[in-house]
């Protein structure tokens, strides 16, 4: 009897220190990459799926990235759901993980003013 209920697949692009990490946990998606253009092109691919349901990124890719509309589906996509994380000695990104709530759910749950 199916559920009804689709399992999605979690991809990771970024340096190699990074997807190793998300690889010893399973993640069989992994794209080890430097370099900003190439990601975009991975991300472009995976949007086109319909079997991705979270994308993990470098934060670094992120910053040099210049296509808008790539840009743009980080920051709003619902199905895939994208993440930034840092690398290893990289500073934090300010507030991923309250941006993904917000958008989740439509409010903000923190105790900001």
């Amino acid at each position: 009897m199916e559920s009804g209920v689709k399992n999605y697949k979690i991809a990771v692009i970024g340096k190699k220190d990074l997807t190793i990490g998300f690889r010893l946990t399973g993640v069989t998606e992994y794209y080890d990459t430097e370099e900003s253009p190439k990601a975009e092109q991975i991300i472009r691919d995976l949007m086109q799926r319909d079997d991705i349901g979270l994308i993990i990124i470098g934060a670094q890719l992120v910053r040099g990235m210049k296509d808008r509309k790539i840009l743009n589906a980080i920051d709003s996509s619902i199905l895939p759901v994208f993440m930034e994380i840092p690398g290893y000695n990289e500073e934090k990104v300010p507030d991923t993980l309250r941006r993904l709530i917000i958008r989740a759910i439509g409010i903000d749950i923190s105790n900001k003013t």
